[in-house]
């Protein structure tokens, strides 16, 4: 891990705001350095606080690879893209009770060489053609057999996109992994209630900024009837509660949650991630400074009198355009 030189200030972390401060010595040739605090820190202490930190991070990293080597499908490994390149795509979807549908389609699209980390959302009632000539929503597909394969074909038709990973998390271990991290303070859009007892959801959230454990940031995530534009509007939520998430909880202060965390991973969640990607894609998602997201382009349509969600004709490139603004934001 190298840190990054600023003139006279050094930054001992590009990532994980490890100790989060930076350092600058005294004067040439000290043996002390001053944080940002005002702090005096010995070399020999600093030092030694960094081997420790990056001991921590070899057993994180350790961590993950027994947790991800576990959940690998090899037959569907196959299935998906190889990658050749800095960019690695991610499909995540977020399943209800029965693992039948899916609420949450998500492809995060990051790029290591650039710094960049795109949000593409598919509306759960997007319309899309099964092999069979049926049409369907999109969220069924996750249920049907060989879902993940099918679900993943229907989104790289969609966006035009490779698909490197996939990741299916259960609701249940997304509630427990935010209550692990003690919660996230969100600035909530509109009050949210909604009540159905068959999928034992319950969601009672007032509009305003306010501190979500993880049953409510499920309802956050779910909620759509409120919405004047239905799934879209949720899609937007979705997609902000994950920035403000992910800048509120890649810090290093929560290593010590890591063995809880990677727990409800086992658990809860389904994916072919290696240890290096994950660690690859939080550096990443951590350096962004403006993350973007867009919904698939599309208009609500009806089809066989049945109300859908269907992709405009030039998806592909207003997608294309999306990725290569935040490259050029960048430069």
């Amino acid at each position: 891990m190298q840190g990054k030189n600023t003139g006279n200030t050094l930054c001992i972390s590009e990532y994980f705001n490890i100790a989060e401060a930076e350092i600058r010595l005294l004067k040439p040739g000290s043996d002390y350095f001053v944080s940002a605090n005002g702090e005096i820190m010995n070399k020999k202490k600093f030092f030694a606080v960094f081997i420790i930190t990056f001991l921590v991070l070899i057993i994180a990293f350790a961590g993950i690879l027994l947790i991800t080597g576990s959940n690998k499908n090899k037959e569907f490994d196959s299935f998906l893209d190889e990658r050749t390149g800095s960019g690695h795509n991610v499909l995540i979807a977020g399943v209800d009770k029965d693992g039948l549908r899916a609420d949450v389609i998500m492809l995060v699209c990051t790029d290591k060489k650039n710094d960049t980390f795109d949000i593409i959302s598919i509306p759960r009632d997007t319309y899309v053609k099964l092999e069979n000539g049926k049409g369907t929503k999109i969220n069924a597909c996750i249920g049907k057999e060989k879902g993940e394969e099918i679900l993943t074909d229907q989104v790289r038709k969609l966006t035009g996109l490779p698909v490197h990973s996939f990741c299916k998390v259960n609701f249940q271990g997304l509630r427990n992994i935010v209550d692990i991290l003690g919660g996230v303070d969100y600035d909530v859009p509109i009050d949210m209630h909604y009540d159905d007892p068959y999928q034992d959801l319950h969601i009672h959230l007032n509009k305003g900024y306010q501190h979500l454990d993880g049953e409510q940031v499920e309802g956050l995530l779910r909620f759509r009837s409120g919405y004047a534009t239905a799934d879209i509007g949720r899609i937007g939520t979705q997609q902000d509660f994950i920035k403000e998430a992910v800048n509120q909880k890649l810090k290093f202060k929560y290593i010590t949650k890591f063995p809880a965390v990677m727990q409800e991973l086992k658990e809860n969640f389904e994916t072919n991630l290696s240890a290096t990607d994950v660690l690859s894609l939080a550096m990443t998602m951590r350096s962004c400074e403006k993350p973007g997201s867009c919904t698939l382009p599309g208009e609500p349509e009806y089809v066989g009198g049945v109300s859908y969600y269907v992709a405009n004709d030039n998806a592909h490139s207003e997608i294309e355009e999306l990725l290569s603004q935040s490259k050029k934001e960048k430069e």
